[in-house]
This record gives C-alpha cells, structure tokens and sequence, in this order.
C-alpha cells in the first residue's frame, strides 16, 4: 500500500502531522475554542492537557493506519486547523475544524482540496466523505467548493453535545473516484 504523505503544501499553507508541541496553540485556537468546536461530535476543551491527549490519539491513531490527521499552518508559522481522515480500505471521513480568525480567508477549501487530492491518490480508495450539521451552511458549501456534492440528508445521525444532547439531523457530501 501506497504511504500516506505526512506533510502537504498549498499556495497558503503547510499541512503536517501533529507535534506534541502544537498542543498550547491548538487549544487556544481550535480545540479550547467554543464557537470552532460548536458542529463537532465533542466538546471543546478546557485544558490544554485535553488537546495533548488528543494528538497522543491522533498519532497514535496515524501509527495504526486508522486515522490521517494534519495541522494547518499558516504563513505566520502558527498551528491553526486540524483536518483529518478516518478509516481505511475503500472509503474514508473527512471532518475539519478551523480557528475562528481564519474563517472566510478560504483556507479550508485550499486545504481540503489538498487532502481529497492526496486521498485520491491512493488506488484503493473510491470514496472521500463528510457530514455537515444542518444548522452550518458554510461547512456545506466549503465542501462543495472543493467539489464533494451532497447525497442526502441523514435524520438524527450524529451528536454534536455542543448544540443538544440529542442526535441532529446532517448532510452527507461525498467525492468519489469515477
């Protein structure tokens, strides 16, 4: 099988793997941010110690060939986004989240786009796919904007206990090899 690339280049940004290191900066931008962690599956952290568990996981995850998970640095150096790959064989999840100061710049769809590539280049693999809370269109359309169309609507599928203690209803996108 084909090695996953550990770090990817776009026009704006470096996408890597985890440093223990990027724990301090990923909290206080991604993962300790409420409005950043509001559609995902967990709650925002409260300590940074929270965050270093999760990059322990997520390598840990990368060693098993579970999980591809990339940080995304911008030109100023700093960590400032987390995109991820789940599964294996011929179909995988993808989920990204963002710091709140680079919303809207188009730095989601620029790095995306570099991981459905980088996934695609992978013989085996046919199928990249995403959900999306009903209630954020911008993730809706920043998947696709790098060309993941949406299937369907899937009722009460997933938990986002930021929102309610309840399963909401989401998107299904997918890109599949043709």
């Amino acid at each position: 099988m084909a090695e996953w690339a550990q770090t990817l280049r776009t026009a704006r940004c470096l996408l890597r793997k985890p440093l223990p290191y990027d724990a301090r900066t990923l909290f206080e931008r991604v993962s300790g941010d409420a409005r950043v962690t509001r559609y995902l599956g967990w709650t925002a952290h409260t300590e940074t110690a929270q965050t270093q568990r999760q990059i322990s996981h997520d390598l840990a995850r990368w060693q098993r060939d579970a999980a591809r998970t990339w940080v995304l640095v911008t030109d100023d150096g700093e960590p400032g986004g987390l995109l991820q790959l789940l599964g294996q064989g011929h179909s995988m999840r993808l989920g990204f989240a963002l710091a709140h100061d680079l919303w809207g710049r188009g730095l989601a769809s620029e790095a995306l786009a570099a991981i459905l590539d980088e996934a695609f280049s992978h013989a085996t693999l046919y199928r990249v796919e995403a959900v999306s809370d009903i209630g954020n269109p911008r993730s809706a359309r920043t998947l696709e904007r790098v060309g993941m169309q949406t299937e369907g609507l899937l009722r009460r599928y997933i938990l986002h206990p930021n929102i309610s203690p309840e399963p909401r209803d989401v998107f299904l996108h997918a890109k599949v090899r043709t």
